[in-house]
C-alpha cells in the first residue's frame, strides 16, 4: 500500500514539475531572452540607421537591422502574451512595458533620421528597464 502512495506522489511531483516549468519558467526565460537579443541588437546595428550613401555592406546591414527590429518586435509581443499573470504585475510593478517596446521597435523600423532613432532607441531602453546610454 505504502508503494502505491510513493508512486502516486511521485506521478503528482513530476506532473506538477512539469506544469509548473512549461507555462511559468519557460514563458519567463523566453521573454527575457527576447530582450536580451533587442538589447544586443541595438547595440550591433547602432551604426546603421539610414542607408542612404553607404557602401554595399553598410546597406545590407541596414536592412537587417530593419528586419532584426520588426522581428524581435514580433517576438516581444508574443512573448508578453505568455507570461504568468504574476510575472505581468511585476513587470507593471516596475514600469516595463513590453508591448510599448514592440510597438516603438515597429517605428524604429521604419526610421532612417538618426535623431528620431536615437530618440526612439532611448524610449526602448526606459521600456524595457536597460541601462542608459553613456
Amino acid at each position: 500500500m505504502c508503494e502505491i502512495w510513493n508512486t502516486m506522489f511521485g506521478i503528482t511531483c513530476g506532473a506538477i514539475g512539469y506544469l509548473l516549468v512549461t507555462f511559468v519558467f519557460q514563458p519567463i526565460l523566453r521573454y527575457r531572452d527576447v530582450k536580451l537579443q533587442v538589447f544586443s541588437d541595438l547595440i550591433f546595428f547602432a551604426n546603421v540607421i539610414n542607408a542612404d550613401g553607404l557602401n554595399e555592406e553598410m546597406t545590407k546591414r541596414s536592412w537587417a537591422r530593419v528586419e532584426a527590429n520588426r522581428r524581435h518586435a514580433a517576438d516581444l509581443k508574443a512573448a508578453n502574451q505568455y507570461l504568468p499573470s504574476a510575472y505581468r504585475w511585476y513587470l507593471n510593478w516596475r514600469h516595463e512595458r513590453p508591448d510599448e517596446a514592440a510597438a516603438i521597435m515597429m517605428e524604429l523600423s521604419n526610421t532612417s533620421e538618426r535623431t528620431a532613432a536615437r530618440e526612439q532607441m532611448k524610449m526602448l531602453r526606459a521600456e524595457l528597464k536597460f541601462a542608459p546610454e553613456k
